[in-house]
């Protein structure tokens, strides 16, 4: 075998063992704080002090059982899910049917629309914190069971709107004149054409827009004042004292905050995966 053949060959091993080895590497710096937290949340706070790093000689599950001792998680985790459901619902519903028109239909004041809501994208968002908390203070919408569901839906428009307007458009619309053909009317296409084929794009734009409602903290820390509709950001805040913090039961709470977020992607997964997979092929 020719000199430069065995080269090719041995470089081009070279190199896929080395890629491999680069995303086997940065596997482990995405699973290893998982798991670090999720240990350590079953250490005591001695022990941890002594080695943040070695596992736990001792399992304990003290820190899991102060936290739901109490009240207060039960009534933070209803808090937050219930915020980030129907949020998620109100984004995906909105954005889908916004976007169906943005993408089939050319009318005046098509390009300012879609570019307004582009727009929503490059906002640095705590920069609307004072005027939004100005706004709900003037018409009495501070601190109540719907206070957040306003602005986390109307900034989470912009994402969706954007993921699902770009798949939309690589949507034959044949399949539209096809139904349309068949006697369906425009809603029956659109929930049952439409809606369906864009499930992969939906579930990515649902899983990040759930994602983003469940970890905010700063439009939750200043729009609810009171105890009863904490969210669990805001929750968490409450372990650390002001000079001491309880790092073990606060990785346990971590711990407990993680498992929606992990559920609704474990749920989701294939859904989410594809819609990538499609965004890239048919971008």
């Amino acid at each position: 075998m020719p000199l430069n053949k065995i080269i090719e060959k041995y470089i081009g091993k070279i190199l896929v063992f080395g890629m491999n080895g680069f995303l086997f590497l940065f596997a482990i710096t995405a699973i290893f704080p998982p798991i670090w937290m999720f240990y350590n949340s079953l250490k005591e706070n001695q022990e941890f002090s002594h080695n943040i790093v070695a596992l736990p000689t001792r399992v304990t599950l003290e820190n899991y059982q102060t936290i739901f001792g109490s009240s207060l998680v039960f009534r933070a985790l209803f808090n937050s899910l219930f915020n980030s459901v129907i949020s998620t619902i109100a984004i995906i519903g909105l954005s889908f049917v916004i976007a169906y028109f943005l993408a089939r239909y050319k009318f005046p004041g098509r390009n300012l629309l879609y570019a307004f809501f582009l727009f929503g994208l490059l906002v640095p968002l705590y920069g609307l914190l004072v005027p939004v908390f100005i706004q709900f203070n003037e018409m009495g919408m501070i601190n109540n069971r719907f206070t957040l569901l306003l602005p986390y839906t109307a900034f989470g428009l912009s994402q969706a709107i954007f993921l699902i307007e770009g798949y939309i458009h690589s949507i034959p619309t044949e399949l539209e004149e096809a139904a349309y053909i068949d006697g369906a009317t425009f809603p029956q296409m659109l929930i049952n054409i439409i809606l369906p084929i864009c499930t992969p794009v939906i579930a990515t734009a649902a899983i990040l827009s759930f994602l983003a409602i469940w970890n905010e903290f700063g439009f939750a820390l200043v729009l609810l004042t009171g105890e009863e509709y904490k969210t669990i950001p805001l929750w968490l805040n409450t372990f650390q004292g002001e000079r001491t913090v309880s790092y073990t039961t606060l990785m346990a709470a971590l711990t407990i905050a993680s498992i929606p977020v992990v559920s609704v992607y474990l749920l989701f997964r294939e859904k989410i995966i594809q819609g990538f997979i499609d965004g890239a092929l048919k971008g």
